[in-house]
């Protein structure tokens, strides 16, 4: 996990884990979440831990306490483009996204998660452009997606 990590940046309803035996806890974001709970949060959202083996072995909800590099904004990503290249993604961009995230997105008010941003990189060289995309900053967060 990250260190200086702030815990109130975290969704309300993040799913927190409580299992002491686990193996796998080192390393995994929803346990060190359960150890890090300040006092004045007066409930979280935890794992059954019926529904999990005690060890943690093949524990579905597991996410990994690394953190992945996320763009932020893409108010410029069209900028040095041909018009009809930029015409062209962001038509596919906004299909993919829809119109309210692609906006999010744009605003600066959704972070835009490493597997579309590998999408982004994969509209930009299928339209044959050697220039990579540049978003207008990266920053670390952690996948909190369980389908990964």
């Amino acid at each position: 996990m990250k260190s200086g990590f702030d815990y109130n940046t975290f969704p309300y309803s993040f799913i927190h884990c409580l299992n002491e035996q686990c193996l796998r806890g080192k390393d995994c974001l929803r346990r060190q979440m359960g150890l890090h709970i300040p006092a004045e949060r007066g409930s979280v959202t935890v794992v059954n831990p019926s529904g999990i083996a005690p060890t943690g072995e093949n524990c579905r909800y597991f996410l990994s306490d690394q953190p992945q590099q996320y763009a932020r904004g893409i108010s410029h990503l069209l900028d040095r483009l041909p018009h009809n290249d930029a015409v062209s993604i962001k038509q596919q961009m906004v299909g993919y996204f829809g119109k309210t995230t692609y906006y999010r997105c744009y605003r600066k008010e959704r972070l835009i998660k490493p597997c579309e941003q590998e999408y982004i990189r994969k509209i930009f060289r299928n339209r044959g452009l050697t220039e990579a995309p540049v978003f207008d900053e990266y920053v670390e967060y952690y996948n909190l997606d369980m389908d990964k």
